[in-house]
């Protein structure tokens, strides 16, 4: 697209200025400041020397107003004024006069032109809005990402033996394979313009950030191109017209990270090799300048081990080599692959296609590593695959999400007794975006199932057990680390014992039994006696140096809580010395120049007789969440809540997961040889929320290409999967047709969706979006492991108190999902335990006004309420939103908003008086609850057709419901179903009005029930 004459022109990033700057040699970084704004100052700015900024500090990018050499403004964000990018910088700028170089001899220029530093020029990012590729300009911002999955694919350009490779057929190929990759971030080498335009009309790929408009003005024969689903920066360096490097820069969980897409010179061309070697060392010199991680990708067209080109290259991981040793890993494989084949000099295989990691402090953690594009072209005899090279793509873990088992390399005999059914991931994607589901190994104890369940959680990275210093120490120390520490705002000063630790939402649990086992525990003496370093490979970490009075105190109490909590051993295995405990006052470049800097040190000494549980939330600094004091065992009302939670709405055991994911691996394998590629299946409802139970059921969708029948698709599953289920059943003639089974005592409910544009409007495909909004509309107020909790407390609840159930004219699992995360946003203590949560529950809910809806989003709050279908509107987020509610009477509203009441009244009593929280959850006497009872018996000596016939009359239940208030009755619905061996009875608990005729009801009943086809048997009885 191009620019208009009103368009203002483009104006670099503050973070593309700084490294202008501070790494072009020609100029003078020392002449150079950076205005950015400060709230403490009066003025609301402050004033810093460009080259004392630290790149990788806590102040953000944004806070940069101004940059000015000397006294000149060179660089204004309010202005749009940018002298460094259009090259009128004033002469001091530059350590040698520019105006100088005129005047150097002409038999010089070509040896000065070598002596010039290598730059890397800003380039345009576009996005897909009002119907055209934009140009985005400030796009920089921070974004959060747990995990994040890389995609590089040489797709072929088709310059050579264009009649041969087909590409008209190859091009939807190789969109299907990006599209399947999920990936958040894209390389591609050889995109021609054609591609580039093709490959830009995708609706898919206008989701994501491009480094090419469909203009594709700059696009050469073998272009380079970046795709992201998350915004970027980017930068090209041009080795020669048709020979370049694309840098895209991303701050992802406040940390830098840049993606250097490469295409090196092949052996077509002359001094192949010494090219590539420049071309790489380029790529790697400036990479090693920038803060943060990176990764190189793209295909290297090279054969040997790359420290043979370029020693610099040891310092980054091969993923493949990392992960999959003992695998070749060919990605241009002429003996598979016919194109190849075609494409081949040497007719020899090659892992040219690399994906390379350099992650300071394993900031990214690889997971998985596949090739894709390994099949070919459907209808083309096998002879034509989209591409002569195969795709690589790579999973990456942020460590705030990683298990202890993705930290630490396993032992052959460990990698043995890892679960086998939870070796495959699932793709789990939502609108837009891919949310990859970490592979979580599960180790086995000795004794088979793990006793002690929070010993399975895997820690976080956003809590921590720590000693802190007593306030009196305190300023001594923060004035050291407010100006050496870059995370300063973000950690108190502290003495780490477990980090990483369990979510937040244990800490009621943990606090418990860290109170019990400190109870022997006595206070020591500390003393921060001397600074000493770490060295990293770029840098170096100050801290002042703990040691305890007895010597051994420190690393007991240590060595303590790690037997607590086995899995959270960062600590004790950073280096061979085990445990080290310090306090980090600050990060230099070398040992010399910290302590050159570092001031006088007079030891400080204090009594430790207590440990601190701390936690941050979002970008929020570390806070205090609990204080423990040895020597003092404290119970917890809220521990007590959860083990009764616990009981009553179990989670699933080591086992029972196991045996699912079986299931679904079973369905999976069907799914597979259906569609004859891995397929990307979705899990609804409680699995996708994280709530499930030994009672639910596995609500799967699986994507199909648009070019496959549903119906078809759903048959070949049926064919495959008949002889290995309990009972399996086709519905197809429902709003959304699925395949019904019950696999291994397992239920599953299998749908589909086709992944095309019209699949947002998939009624399959809706539900996961859902759960994922309430997801994202939760992480706003609460942790996401609190709200799980809350949600399987309150599930726990109404299935006691017998008002669960969607069929039955209650509430089912969304719907209290929905209302579970609506209360949420009105929670406003720091305190998140879950007797809170439970009280803000149901205060908030009994205090709402029903004439208005419940929903997480501004469409579903302007949904049009509709009686008598309407009385509890609990909304879906998504258009077009529905009731989720939609079953309940006029006699299941007033049951429910009584329990809402009741609920409300209880719970504050049970905090203020230190009551058992038994009592909320007491089962209910549903006889005291009605006059007469109307009892519905089906009778069947074959258990399949009783369980259908049951299956058909619970659907339709709530129509006897409603039929009999319109006579003036009072229903209590006894939800489930009652079954004794042949026999399955249905109970409706009824209020009557003092005229009703009790034979009324009887005729009433039998009348309803004749539409079904199948006996009755009908008794009305008075309770007692």
């Amino acid at each position: 697209m191009s620019k208009s004459k009103s368009e203002k022109p483009k104006m670099a990033t503050s973070w593309e200025i700084y490294n202008r700057i501070i790494w072009d040699s020609r100029l003078d970084s020392s002449v150079f400041i950076a205005g950015f704004e400060d709230r403490v100052s009066e003025s609301g700015l402050r004033e810093k020397p460009l080259a004392h900024w630290a790149a990788d500090g806590d102040i953000p990018w944004h806070r940069i107003r101004y940059i000015r050499c000397q006294d000149i403004i060179v660089w204004d964000r309010e202005q749009h004024l940018d002298l460094i990018s259009s090259g009128h910088l004033p002469a001091f700028a530059w350590k040698i006069n520019q105006t100088d170089k005129s005047d150097n001899n002409s038999d010089n220029k070509i040896e000065n032109l070598e002596e010039q530093p290598v730059v890397f020029n800003p380039k345009y990012v576009y996005k897909y809005e009002n119907n055209d590729w934009q140009p985005v300009e400030n796009i920089s911002k921070s974004v959060k990402s747990e995990n994040l999955t890389i995609a590089n694919y040489n797709v072929l350009c088709d310059v050579y033996e264009k009649d041969k490779i087909q590409t008209e057929k190859r091009l939807p190929a190789i969109f299907v394979e990006l599209r399947k990759t999920d990936a958040d971030i894209i390389a591609i080498q050889e995109a021609t313009p054609d591609f580039v335009r093709f490959l830009l009309a995708q609706d898919w790929v206008q989701n994501y950030y491009v480094s090419e408009s469909n203009n594709t003005d700059n696009i050469q024969t073998f272009g380079n191109l970046l795709l992201s689903r998350l915004p970027f920066t980017l930068v090209e360096y041009k080795f020669s017209i048709q020979k370049h490097v694309l840098v895209g820069s991303w701050f992802i969980n406040n940390e830098l990270l840049q993606v250097a897409a490469v295409h090196l010179t092949s052996n077509r061309a002359k001094n192949a090799v010494e090219k590539r070697k420049h071309q790489l060392k380029t790529v790697i010199d400036y990479l090693q300048k920038q803060p943060g991680n990176y990764f190189i990708v793209g295909d290297f067209n090279t054969r040997n081990n790359l420290q043979d080109d370029v020693a610099s290259i040891s310092n980054l991981i091969d993923i493949w080599q990392e992960l999959r040793p003992d695998e070749a890993g060919y990605t241009f494989n002429p003996q598979v692959n016919p194109l190849a084949e075609l494409m081949s000099l040497e007719g020899e295989p090659a892992r040219f296609d690399r994906i390379l990691l350099h992650s300071q402090n394993d900031n990214w953690v690889p997971q998985s590593v596949k090739l894709f594009g390994c099949e070919a072209v459907g209808n083309t005899e096998g002879k034509i695959f989209p591409s002569d090279h195969f795709g690589i793509q790579g999973v990456f873990v942020s460590p705030e999400d990683l298990t202890p088992s993705l930290r630490t390399p396993l032992s052959l005999s460990e990698k043995e007794d890892l679960t086998p059914s939870l070796r495959t991931p699932l793709s789990l994607s939502r609108r837009g975006e891919e949310i990859h589901t970490p592979v979580s190994f599960t180790r086995r104890g000795d004794g088979g199932e793990v006793n002690d369940e929070l010993k399975t959680i895997p820690p976080v990275y956003r809590s921590a057990i720590v000693i802190l210093p007593p306030d009196e120490i305190l300023p001594a120390i923060q004035a050291i680390r407010q100006r050496y520490d870059a995370r300063f705002d973000r950690w108190m000063p502290h003495i780490n014992l477990i980090y990483g630790f369990l979510p937040e939402s244990y800490f009621d649990e943990t606090a418990k039994i860290i109170s019990s086992a400190l109870a022997q525990v006595e206070p020591f003496t500390i003393t921060l006696n001397n600074f000493e370093t770490f060295t990293h490979r770029k840098s170096s970490t100050a801290w002042l140096r703990p040691i305890a009075q007895p010597e051994t105190a420190l690393h007991e109490l240590q060595s303590l809580l790690q037997q607590l909590f086995p899995q959270c051993n960062e600590q004790s295995r950073k280096s061979e010395a085990g445990f080290t405990p310090h306090l980090s006052v600050g990060q230099f470049s070398t040992p010399e120049v910290a302590f050159a800097e570092l001031p006088k040190w007079y030891p400080q000494s204090f009594t430790v007789n207590s440990i601190a549980l701390i936690s941050r939330r979002d970008d929020e600094p570390f806070e205090v969440r609990r204080i423990i004091k040895f020597g003092e065992e404290t119970i917890s009302n809220s521990s007590e809540l959860i083990n009764l939670v616990n009981q009553i709405e179990p989670k699933l055991n080591l086992n029972q997961k196991i045996h699912r994911e079986t299931v679904l691996e079973i369905v999976t394998q069907a799914c597979q040889e259906c569609l004859g590629f891995q397929p990307t299946l979705e899990l609804l409802g409680s699995y996708r929320l994280g709530v499930e139970s030994t009672e639910s059921d596995l609500d799967i969708v699986c994507q199909i290409p648009t070019y496959l029948s549903g119906e078809n698709f759903l048959k070949n599953v049926y064919q495959r999967l008949e002889g290995l289920c309990e009972s399996i059943k086709l519905v197809l003639d429902a709003k959304v047709p699925l395949l019904r089974l019950k696999l291994e005592g397992i239920s599953v409910d299998l749908l589909y969706t086709h992944f095309d544009g019209n699949s947002t409007f998939d009624m399959s495909i809706i539900g996961c979006w859902e759960a994922d909004l309430i997801a994202e509309f939760v992480q706003e107020y609460l942790p996401i492991e609190s709200f799980q909790l809350l949600l399987r407390a309150i599930k726990g609840w109404a299935k006691y108190r017998r008002v669960y159930g969607n069929s039955w004219g209650f509430l089912g699992g969304l719907s209290l999902a929905i209302l579970s995360a609506w209360s949420c946003q009105y929670y406003d203590n720091k305190d998140i335990s879950l007797d809170k949560l439970l009280l803000n529950f149901f205060q908030v809910i009994n205090q709402h006004d029903w004439n208005q809806p419940i929903s997480l989003t501004e469409a579903g709050k302007e949904y049009s309420i509709q009686l008598p279908r309407d009385l509890l509107p609990i909304i879906t987020s998504i258009e077009p939103c529905q009731n989720t509610a939609r079953n309940i009477t006029h006699s299941t509203a007033e049951i429910l908003r009584g329990e809402f009441q009741r609920g409300a009244e209880l719970t504050q009593e049970i905090i203020n008086d230190n009551l058992d929280w038994s009592i909320l959850f007491e089962s209910i006497d549903l006889q005291q609850e009605s006059d007469i009872l109307l009892e519905l018996k089906l009778v069947s000596d074959n258990h399949q057709e009783l369980e259908q016939k049951c299956g058909n009359f619970e659907a339709d239940i709530i129509g006897l419901v409603i039929q009999l208030e319109q006579n003036d009755i009072f229903v209590r619905p006894w939800t489930g179903i009652n079954r004794m061996l042949d026999t399955a009875i249905i109970t409706l608990g009824l209020n009557l009005p003092s005229d009703c005729n009790v034979n009324s009801i009887e005729t009433l009943a039998l009348e309803f029930l004749s539409q079904f086809g199948y006996s009755f048997e009908v008794r009305i009885g008075k309770v007692g």
